[in-house]
C-alpha cells in the first residue's frame, strides 16, 4: 500500500483524535507543571488550528479534511462521545462555527510577561472517570469505516489516540486491529498512539516493530505499542526530522511522552498527511 494519494477537495482525508479524559489525566504530565488533561487538550486544539491554517487559501478554507474528536472517560459510566457540539465528522471549513471561545494567555519574552492570543478552543480539559478506551476505539471504528466506504479514492483515515494507557473496559487491541483493517484504495487506516505514562523512565519515540529492551516491563506500554501502526515509508523521513533514529518498520507510538513529544507526535502525524494536499 502506497499512502501516496493526493488530498484534494474531491478526495479529502480524515483525522480522528481520541482523548483520554479519565481521572488519572488530572496528574501532571511528565516533566511538566500542568495536568495531562490540560496539555493534551491544548495540543489537540492547537493542531486543529494548524490544520485549518494549512487548508486556508486565497479563496477561503478548502475542505481537504474532515475532523472528528472523541473524548472518553469524561463522565461516570465510561462514556465515549464526540467533543464537537452535536457533530461527529466535520469538514475543516466548518470548524470555525464550532469554536467554544477564544482566550488570551501570558508568556515571557526576553524577561517580560506579554499577552498573546491562544489558538481557538474547541473543547475544554476534563479528567473525570474511568478509561473506556474500547468504547472510544469502537466509535472511531464506526466513523472511519463509514467514511472509508464513501471515500475509496482517498488517503486512508488517521486516528490519533492520546492516553495514559490503562483501558478499563477490556482489551483495546482487537478493536484497534479492526480499525487498521479498514482501507481505501491507497492503504489501511492508521493508529498513532501517544502514551502519557508516569513511569520514571526515558521517553521512547517511534520504536521499531521488534524493540528488544526499548519498552519497559509495562503491560500497558506493550499493549499500546501493539495497537500502533507501522509508519509508512513515505512518512519515515518526516519523523526523522524530529527523531533521527527512526528506522524503517518503526511504529507510530511514543511512550512516556513529555509535552514536547506529544506536540511532535501530533505535528508529525498531521504534517505527513497534509504534505499530500494539492
Amino acid at each position: 500500500m502506497s499512502y501516496t494519494a493526493e488530498i484534494s477537495r474531491r478526495n479529502p482525508g480524515l483525522f480522528i483524535f481520541l482523548l483520554d479524559q479519565s481521572r488519572s489525566m488530572s496528574h501532571r504530565i511528565a516533566g511538566g507543571k500542568r495536568s495531562k488533561a490540560e496539555e493534551a487538550t491544548d495540543a489537540i486544539n492547537r493542531q486543529i488550528y494548524e490544520l485549518v491554517n494549512r487548508c486556508t487559501k486565497s479563496d477561503g478554507i478548502r475542505d481537504y479534511f474532515e475532523v472528528g474528536i472523541i473524548g472518553y472517560g469524561f463522565r461516570k459510566g465510561g462514556e465515549a462521545a464526540s467533543l464537537l457540539v452535536n457533530r461527529n465528522l466535520v469538514p475543516i471549513s466548518e470548524m470555525d462555527s464550532l469554536i467554544l471561545r477564544m482566550e488570551t494567555r501570558k508568556q515571557v519574552i526576553d524577561g517580560e510577561e506579554v499577552d498573546f492570543e491562544f489558538p481557538p478552543i474547541w473543547f475544554e480539559p476534563v479528567a473525570a472517570s474511568d478509561t473506556p478506551m474500547v468504547r472510544a476505539l469502537s466509535l472511531a471504528e464506526e466513523w472511519a469505516s463509514a467514511w472509508a466506504s464513501e471515500h475509496q479514492s482517498s488517503f486512508p483515515p488517521v486516528i490519533i489516540n492520546i492516553s495514559d494507557g490503562d483501558s478499563t473496559d477490556g482489551d483495546p487491541v482487537p478493536v484497534a486491529e479492526r480499525i487498521m483493517g479498514i482501507s481505501t484504495d491507497d492503504g489501511n487506516a492508521m493508529i498513532w498512539n501517544c502514551h502519557l505514562s508516569e513511569t520514571k523512565t526515558d521517553p521512547v519515540s517511534f520504536p521499531p516493530s521488534d524493540p528488544p529492551g526499548q519498552l519497559p516491563p509495562d503491560k500497558y506500554a506493550r499493549q499500546m505499542f501493539s495497537m500502533s501502526s507501522l509508519i509508512p515509508e513515505s512518512m519515515v523521513a518526516i519523523a526523522r526530522e524530529e527523531y533521527r533514529d527512526v528506522s524503517e518498520g518503526a511504529r507510530a507510538y511514543v511512550f512516556n511522552a513529555q509535552l514536547e513529544d506529544l506536540i511532535k507526535l501530533l505535528d508529525i502525524g498531521t504534517r505527513a498527511i497534509t504534505n499530500q494536499m494539492r
